[in-house]
């Protein structure tokens, strides 16, 4: 998913933290980060690796880092046919993962994710 963002932080080209709105996201970029803090831009996001996704008693929007890693939980409504998890931002999630989740679609969900990548436009 594409976004337009705000760069706050980068450590050695790899580890960028990005606001979109109100949210700030520390991430893993790949190929490099070329522009510079403050910078506006726009950045692709993808959820890296295999994902755990669980339903959630109650209705939560929110992205929550966990501790100082690149890992996520992502509260939200999952949205099986479109291929996204609709939060406080919304994430595309690979259309093979969400096989086996069908069942969710329309329902709130918590999220897992090892790593949040992104990619600059």
């Amino acid at each position: 998913m594409q976004y337009e963002c705000i760069i706050r932080n980068i450590v050695d080209d790899e580890e960028v933290t990005v606001q979109i709105g109100d949210i700030q996201i520390i991430g893993f970029v790949n190929c490099g980060c070329n522009n510079k803090i403050g910078d506006v831009c726009s950045i692709d996001i993808s959820l890296y690796d295999d994902l755990e996704i669980d339903v959630l008693a109650n209705e939560e929007y929110s992205v929550i880092r966990k501790g100082n890693s690149y890992g996520y939980e992502l509260k939200g409504i999952l949205d099986v046919d479109n291929h996204r998890l609709k939060s406080v931002i919304d994430f595309d999630i690979d259309e093979q993962i969400l096989m086996d989740y069908g069942y969710l679609d329309g329902r709130f969900v918590s999220i897992s994710v090892l790593r949040v990548d992104l990619e600059f436009a």
